[in-house]
């Protein structure tokens, strides 16, 4: 069949093809950490990539309960929702009541900005690029917001971890001064996975130090969170912090969770070597841990947690 392209003989793998690498990876846009906001719970809250925008993550949302809101809205145009820590990063971004906190990937910074308002995001916290941010909860006071803390200040290798609770300054003045951190929990190589209670009077998290990775052994922190005796927030602190999980045995533990009635949840490798649902009671007693399934299941109940 005749034919007017012009055809050219190259050596195998040497040819060059009118469709790229690029134009491929254009297309491939992914969504990620979809959210709910409790407060509001018809709006929801995800990660969108962005590869032909250097692979930006953006945040979306939409309220699905509005039948007149039918397009997406995008609320960070102007940022990259990614975060630093542990290098895979994960948990860049929460949101509460219509706050939305997130980190940013070009500075690490921690920043607020409000669904409703004007789309301005303000930075907050310490504001120094050598400390990244992840795995926030907004407290329902909103005056704070939990999260880990990697501080890279004096040493890249050796970065501190912390769990910290960061102030929140109200969005109706202008920049934000930066704010001291108050460190909540220090002391072990890595952190992940702050949640608190149904009734906020509660945290936990898990922590664990090298050689292991976190499929390999972690330990479960349970701790009350208290605010002084006026009430008014002046600086939140843990009490009664105690390991309720994990630490004397050789076990890898994700995705803790307290339910409406106060009982920790969480997953465990502890009994079959796969990570199964367990709980443990209100006082925190390690010997309390039990399974949640009736007899051991052979299978996997989560993946190993290279991001937050």
């Amino acid at each position: 069949m005749p034919t007017n392209t012009m055809q050219k003989e190259a050596a195998y793998g040497s040819w060059k093809s009118p469709i790229t690498a690029s134009s491929v990876a254009s297309g491939a846009s992914a969504t990620s950490m979809v959210r709910v906001d409790s407060a509001q719970p018809t709006n929801v809250y995800w990660l969108e990539s962005r590869p032909s925008e250097g692979g930006r993550l953006t945040l979306l949302t939409q309220d699905i309960g509005n039948t007149q809101e039918e397009e997406l809205r995008e609320l960070t145009p102007a940022w990259n929702v990614r975060t630093g820590v542990h290098e895979y990063g994960g948990g860049s971004y929460a949101v509460y009541d219509g706050l939305v906190v997130f980190a940013n990937w070009d500075d690490q910074g921690v920043y607020l900005l409000r669904k409703d308002g004007d789309g301005k995001a303000k930075r907050i916290g310490e504001q120094n690029d050598k400390l990244r941010y992840a795995g926030f909860v907004v407290h329902p006071s909103k005056r704070f917001v939990v999260c880990v803390r990697e501080d890279h200040r004096e040493s890249d290798i050796a970065a501190v971890a912390a769990v910290v609770a960061i102030p929140l300054p109200s969005l109706d003045e202008g920049a934000a001064a930066a704010t001291e951190d108050i460190v909540l929990f220090e002391g072990a190589d890595f952190v992940s996975s702050p949640v608190l209670s149904a009734h906020n009077d509660e945290i936990a998290f898990i922590a664990w130090n090298h050689p292991n990775m976190s499929w390999d052994e972690t330990a479960l922190y349970r701790a009350g969170l208290t605010f002084g005796e006026d009430g008014a927030l002046p600086e939140p602190k843990l009490k009664d912090l105690c390991v309720v999980a994990g630490g004397e045995m050789r076990e890898s533990i994700y995705q803790p969770r307290f339910d409406s009635d106060g009982v920790l949840h969480f997953l465990s490798d502890r009994v079959t070597g796969f990570w199964s649902p367990h709980r443990i009671d209100k006082q925190g007693a390690a010997s309390a841990v039990v399974s949640s399934l009736r007899e051991p299941i052979l299978a996997e109940f989560a993946c190993p947690e290279w991001v937050m």
